[in-house]
């Protein structure tokens, strides 16, 4: 019976470190910056000539990958771009994943800064993260706590290290589900893709959709 016990405590220890150290590597490896010439836009005509006053795309980054990737998504649909930030900036290298960690396991909502926009006037809000600890990031949970988005379409992308979505799509659906949201199939890119271009994923991305 011990020796069951010291054999499944091992295995779960190394999963834990699995965890940790895929996270890690994650945020360390392949991340292509911030891009401070980026910012937020208003009703920008994208170039798939869609009615853009009626579409929002919202991102949290941190390393820039998901920033890079929600600019190409914004460029295409056009509407309102926006860069979730929160209130206490995330720590950087060996701190993040820990740090993460403990909002996750403790279910919290950082503050993040007023986003300046009426959600009311939206019918379809994209929204983007990178995965971590296999799930979006707790400022995402924030955002759809502040904001109202009843009746509206959402639809998730987001940026990883190997796990895709990660079933963050269906933790949205089911977050989301007492206030009648329609999520679409979202996009993933993996991390060692995103510093090529993805204009041509998303374009064959937002075609599958069908948005009008």
């Amino acid at each position: 019976m011990m020796k069951k016990k010291v054999i499944m405590i091992g295995i779960l220890i190394f999963i834990i470190a699995g965890a940790g150290y895929y996270f890690y590597q994650s945020q360390r490896n392949v991340s292509v910056g911030i891009n401070e010439n980026i910012v937020n836009e208003n009703q920008k005509k994208g170039s798939m000539n869609l009615n853009s006053e009626k579409i929002l795309v919202v991102y949290f980054s941190h390393g820039g990958n998901t920033q890079k990737l929600a600019k190409e998504i914004s460029d295409q649909v056009g509407g309102d771009f926006r860069r979730i930030e929160t209130v206490v900036a995330y720590p950087e290298d060996d701190e993040l994943y820990d740090y993460a960690k403990q909002q996750q396991d403790n279910d919290e909502r950082p503050e993040i800064n007023d986003l300046n926009i009426d959600i009311t006037q939206y019918d379809t809000v994209f929204v983007g993260y990178p995965i971590w600890w296999y799930t979006y990031p707790q400022p995402i949970l924030t955002f759809f706590d502040n904001y109202d988005l009843s009746h509206k379409t959402i639809i998730p992308f987001c940026t990883h290290g190997g796990s895709g979505l990660s079933g963050t799509q269906e933790d949205m659906e089911n977050y989301l589900s007492g206030i009648d949201v329609t999520v679409l199939d979202g996009l993933a890119v993996s991390r060692t893709d995103i510093e090529k271009s993805q204009k041509e994923t998303v374009t064959n991305w937002l075609q599958k959709l069908d948005l009008k």
